[in-house]
């Protein structure tokens, strides 16, 4: 019974020993933190940017360019006729680019099937001609795709 009782003392004596020394290594953190140099810049304000009296350039009046002239505006016919034109030449812009992502998945099949086959004459002469004409496709339709994007 001693024994645990000099136990129970020892271990809150070790307890309140920890925690005075972590709230002394606190106390010096906050002194140390006191102690760093302050600043020595300084915070502009909305009252130090009226003050200033900044540089400010000055061109003369012929050196700059001419202004352009605003494009008339658009009726709401003319509007609805470019909306119009512009959805067509994306949705067929879309559907060239669909047809790219489906030459680019048949090509990589063709590719694999060549790494596959064991007969080589097949090899060398039905799936390197297969390849090479969905390659042609693949850049045909991709020389398509970039022209019929919308700028």
């Amino acid at each position: 019974m001693k024994a645990l009782a000099l136990l129970l003392l020892l271990s809150n004596a070790a307890l309140v020993i920890a925690q005075t020394s972590d709230t002394t290594k606190l106390v010096e953190a906050s002194k140390q933190a006191k102690q760093r140099k302050k600043s020595s810049t300084k915070v502009i304000t909305n009252a130090d940017v009226k003050k200033s009296k900044g540089k400010l350039i000055e061109r003369p009046a012929g050196s700059l360019p001419p202004v352009q002239p605003l494009p008339p505006q658009m009726s709401a016919e003319e509007f609805e006729a470019s909306r119009r034109a512009r959805a067509a030449g994306d949705a067929r812009a879309e559907a060239i680019q669909k047809r790219v992502t489906e030459l680019e998945i048949q090509l990589s099949q063709i590719e694999q099937s060549y790494y596959d086959e064991n007969d080589l004459q097949r090899r060398d002469t039905e799936i390197v001609r297969r390849f090479e004409e969905t390659k042609k496709q693949l850049d045909a339709t991709r020389a398509e795709l970039a022209a019929a994007k919308p700028e």
